[in-house]
């Protein structure tokens, strides 16, 4: 929790820094050990977790770089995902888990689940729960929206078929507009995908690899749905 809540708020770095070599001996002496692997969350996870138990975290300035690198704002939650050269804040290089497996991983989980993942989806399209909690993330009163489930269901199949086709060629072309599905909004897209995007939670749901992986291709589908909607609104004008 410290090697992610430091960099987010104070701007100070745990991992992979060169003043501590042996804290980063120690990580990944533990990340090499599946009993801790099975058990790690993220530093996303941890971040958002961590006010609603402790109260408001107060940020520096100088943490903004980082916060929007775990965010994803920054645009690391974007395909093509970078390799670890170990340049990453959270690294992947200690968990055993190569971009294949990950991605084989996020199908899984959303396939194991996908009736109750996609209603959970559907909530972005939906009002906000009532009376509301303290987590800014967390809304468990909310209702989905039953009438977009068709559309979300969609959304989530595309995303399963990108993860399964994979880098290159065929995993972009399972998120090219030609591939995606016609008539879906880009709105609906973006809130429903961007619900579940934003509350994947490690390890609760999946790996961090894995959940690295979901939250990019999430964001592809949002991108591919927006570019097929533009494009038909040129054709049409």
């Amino acid at each position: 929790r410290m090697a992610a809540s430091l960099p987010y708020y104070k701007a100070l770095t745990l991992r992979r820094n060169d003043g501590w070599p042996r804290i980063e001996q120690w990580f990944l002496a533990m990340e090499s050990r599946p009993s801790y692997r099975h058990v790690q969350s993220d530093f996303y996870t941890h971040v958002h977790d961590l006010p609603p138990q402790i109260g408001r975290c107060q940020s520096v300035p100088e943490a903004e770089v980082f916060a929007a690198e775990i965010d994803g704002s920054d645009g690391s939650w974007s395909l093509p995902l970078p390799e670890d050269d170990g340049s990453l804040l959270q690294p992947l290089q200690g968990l055993g888990a190569g971009a294949d497996a990950a991605r084989r991983e996020a199908a899984e989980r959303l396939l194991h689940n996908h009736e109750a993942i996609g209603r959970f989806a559907a909530r972005g399209l939906s009002a906000p729960g009532f009376p509301p909690v303290a987590a800014e993330l967390s809304d468990p009163n909310a209702a989905p929206a039953e009438e977009a489930l068709p559309v979300v269901d969609a959304l989530l199949r595309h995303t399963t078929h990108a993860l399964l086709d994979g880098e290159g060629d065929a995993g972009a072309a399972a998120l090219s507009p030609d591939t995606l599905s016609g008539g879906i909004e880009p709105r609906a897209a973006a809130a429903s995908l961007g619900y579940l995007r934003d509350r994947i939670s490690v390890p609760r749901d999946m790996s961090y690899p894995a959940a690295r992986q979901l939250r990019a291709h999430l964001n592809g589908v949002i991108e591919g749905v927006g570019a097929k909607a533009a494009a038909a609104a040129a054709a049409a004008s």
